[in-house]
């Protein structure tokens, strides 16, 4: 496992959740183990994880994410894996649970020219090329807010208040939030297969590009 160098355009896992250890590692040729037990790569101390989870391995020019046998099972984007994932940009890896806890970033991905992203601020609607986004209304106040702040890094706690208002439940711009930008991406996809406007990051927030 090595350090995160983005001039050499490694692909590389960042953590969603305060306990996953270490917040950014590298992928090598050799990928990596995720579980609870000390000895993986990243660690997730967690009891619905367990000691030896899942692995992210190289699969030709990509990498693969599979689970290896785990009571609880392994995520991506929601749903679980009963066979090995190719990773793409951006997907949301949960441990145990449907709940992000690693977010996988390819920066030598390829990017879209056609995903941009637009509001309407008569009809109060968002639009990717020339799709309409149905969105619900919290994933709407997310979104919004990460348009008004586009191209800067909003932090956790602005998102959540931005969505649920300033007297928001303690923790509920940690799983919940995370949850809820998980359901926003797929609503993205579902009009653009190759959208990835959403950049998260590590323990700062989240940015919002390609907007108009």
């Amino acid at each position: 496992m090595m350090a995160v160098n983005t001039s050499a355009l490694v692909p590389y896992l960042v953590a969603l959740q305060p306990q996953v250890s270490p917040e950014e590692i590298g992928l090598e040729d050799g990928g990596c183990t995720l579980g609870r037990g000390a000895a993986c790569h990243v660690v997730v101390p967690r009891q619905l994880v367990s000691r030896l989870h899942a692995q992210i391995e190289r699969n030709g020019a990509r990498f693969q994410l599979r689970d290896l046998g785990s009571i609880n099972g392994t995520y991506v984007n929601g749903q679980r894996l009963y066979e090995p994932h190719l990773l793409a940009q951006h997907d949301l890896i949960g441990l145990g649970e449907a709940a992000p806890m690693l977010s996988f970033v390819d920066p030598d991905s390829t990017h879209t020219a056609a995903a941009m992203l637009r509001y309407d601020e008569r009809s109060m609607r968002f639009s990717v090329g020339q799709r309409m986004l149905e969105l619900t209304p919290n994933q709407f106040r997310l979104l919004l807010h990460l348009h008004r702040h586009r191209g800067e890094v909003c932090p956790r706690e602005e998102c959540a208040e931005a969505v649920w208002g300033p007297n928001f439940a303690p923790g509920m711009d940690a799983t919940t939030l995370d949850r809820l930008l998980s359901t926003l991406r797929g609503a993205l996809r579902r009009v653009d297969p190759d959208a990835q406007l959403i950049e998260t990051r590590a323990g700062l927030g989240y940015r919002l590009v390609d907007a108009a």
